[in-house]
């Protein structure tokens, strides 16, 4: 190391050990006045060491100074913090404390009325009531949450599209732009002149924690984003506000993580996340407790009525929040000075999900495959994106089963697998997962379906309808497929056609056709007959395997089933005959 270098690294030690000063990082003009008010006070009650005040302007500035070593300390909330840790490494030291019941924090939590059915799993389609954009109750941890559980899809990471796509209507206040989607101002109410729709102030009277309450209150959203005191503090008459008087808390409930719900006095064990208090951060190689003593002497002088200077109050600069919020009632030092303790699980996972970058990829996208078949199918995808430099890459990841690969996507072990409808539906219905691409089967066809249907041969002399297949020999595309077997055997037991004993739908089934070929029905106490028409492959091993070794597995393989007189109806897709005849469709 060179001399000066030796220099300046004893002198950034000398000051990060000694704190001869501390230089306090300011947003605004009025922050900027009252840092340099408490500064005076402070140094006329010989309160040390020595309180300079910086000018930052914005947050990013502030945390991008001190990592600079330009500036020392500065209080920040819960996302700001979450980012200062990740990226520089900052770490909290001093927390405010708002009240005696909740401590350092308050909890996010998500209203309805009560008896309305809905759950933090059927949210999708309903109307919804936010606090303002980017607030942290009414946006950030509702939004980073419903990411985070696999119930929101955030394509692209455009997360006002993914919130405008997933609620049919809203009232986010501040998304009055054209840079926002309609449908996130369409419930907003304006002032009482319907002038000012969807500002984020209190001029739009959906605003705020009891804006957003009275959005749901009043009927137009069904479901508000707001913190746990809110329902209380606009109910039962303890508020002088005219529009909340007629409302009772006994008629809201919050809805719970795990599907239920519960009274709103509830909010400790049903909510979305608990929300940290802001939090002084400095540079890891600050004294915290240095930084606590100088914090924790001035409040015990400039906390009291009738002191010459308030440093939880900013009305005198005709702001709120200054420095610290006006709410504070005191300062407390900061344990374990690491981020994401401070943040907690709840909340850090939500600011996770909310950190997307659709610029930064993931340097593998791990696919579940369950069949040989596809695991030599997926190694030969992730060679040819490779070869062709896509990113991320593929890694393949084999389990035994469609719902193993659902659960291990649940624990965010694995990222995607194909599904059939059938299998989706169980997606998300048991594990809440969603979505993210489609196929789709013809280039002027975009819809992303395809048609179920019975197929058998051209035959005058012996023609059959739906309603006479009891006794036929049937063709499957395998035991749980969706063209093969879920759909016709479906639609068979809801006609009456094949009435199941005590649930047992593939005995029902064996009783209803003669004979049939249904792959994959050899393993378990499935009815022989199910398997009677399978061939097996070329030597007449394999028969019945859910895999191409059974040459009437799948689609080709029950059509072929058909067409070689093995069966006399096949259950396929529309587009099955077309692919392997030379009949072309009609156009």
């Amino acid at each position: 190391m060179k001399s000066s270098e030796n220099v300046l690294y004893l002198l950034l030690v000398h000051a990060a050990l000694s704190l001869e000063r501390v230089r306090w990082c300011t947003m605004s003009n009025q922050e900027l006045s009252k840092c340099k008010d408490m500064s005076n006070a402070f140094t006329g009650a010989g309160i040390l060491p020595p309180l300079e005040c910086m000018e930052g302007e914005s947050a990013a500035n502030c945390t991008q100074m001190i990592k600079d070593y330009l500036a020392d300390a500065v209080t920040l909330d819960g996302r700001w913090i979450y980012q200062a840790g990740k990226e520089y490494g900052l770490k909290p030291v001093v927390g405010e404390v708002y009240d005696q019941e909740i401590g350092t924090s308050y909890y996010a939590v998500a209203v309805v009325r009560k008896g309305s059915n809905i759950t933090i799993n059927s949210l999708k389609g309903v109307r919804s009531c936010h606090t303002g954009i980017n607030r942290t109750a009414g946006w950030n941890v509702p939004v980073g949450y419903l990411i985070d559980s696999g119930r929101l899809p955030a394509m692209g990471c455009d997360l006002p599209k993914a919130v405008s796509d997933y609620f049919s209507a809203s009232c986010v206040p501040g998304t009055n732009s054209a840079s926002y989607p309609t449908s996130l101002c369409q419930l907003c109410k304006g002032d009482s002149s319907g002038q000012n729709k969807c500002q984020g102030n209190s001029q739009e009277q959906y605003y705020d924690y009891s804006g957003a309450f009275r959005c749901l209150a009043e009927g137009a959203g069904e479901v508000a984003f707001v913190k746990h005191s809110t329902v209380p503090e606009n109910t039962d008459g303890r508020t002088l506000s005219t529009w909340a008087q007629q409302f009772r808390s006994k008629d809201f409930q919050l809805l719970c993580r795990n599907g239920s719900t519960a009274d709103v006095t509830e909010w400790r064990t049903c909510h979305l996340a608990r929300v940290p208090a802001r939090a002084v951060v400095v540079r890891p190689d600050t004294d915290g407790t240095a930084v606590f003593q100088l914090l924790n002497q001035g409040q015990q002088r400039f906390n009291d009525v009738g002191a010459q200077f308030q440093m939880f109050d900013s009305t005198a600069y005709g702001a709120q929040n200054l420095m610290f919020r006006d709410s504070t009632t005191k300062l407390v030092a900061v344990t374990s000075q690491n981020y994401q303790a401070w943040l907690g699980d709840e909340y850090l996972h939500a600011m996770q999900a909310l950190s997307c970058d659709p610029n930064t990829l993931p340097e593998s996208l791990n696919w579940c495959v369950v069949s040989t078949e596809e695991i030599w199918k997926c190694g030969e995808m992730g060679t040819a994106f490779r070869s062709k430099n896509l990113k991320p890459e593929i890694q393949c990841i084999s389990a035994k089963t469609k719902e193993e690969c659902m659960e291990m996507i649940q624990k965010k072990e694995i990222d995607v697998v194909a599904l059939g409808g059938a299998d989706i539906y169980i997606a998300g219905k048991t594990y809440g997962l969603v979505p993210a691409a489609g196929e789709s089967f013809s280039a002027e066809d975009n819809n992303n379906a395809y048609y179920a249907v019975a197929l058998v041969k051209r035959n005058p002399s012996n023609a059959f309808t739906i309603n006479d297949l009891k006794g036929k020999k049937s063709c499957h595309t395998g035991l749980g497929r969706t063209a093969g077997w879920n759909i016709p055997i479906g639609m068979l037991v809801k006609k009456g056609f094949i009435n199941p004993r005590d649930c047992n739908i593939p005995q029902a089934v064996s009783e209803f056709f003669s004979a049939s070929c249904v792959p994959s029905a050899e393993q378990g106490n499935y009815p022989s007959t199910l398997c009677q028409l399978c061939i097996g492959d070329n030597n007449g091993n394999n028969k019945c395997s859910a895999s191409s070794q059974e040459r009437y597995y799948s689609y080709n393989g029950a059509f072929r089933c058909l067409a070689e007189d093995a069966g006399d109806v096949a259950f396929v897709k529309h587009s099955t005959v077309f692919e392997n005849t030379d009949v072309s469709p009609c156009r």
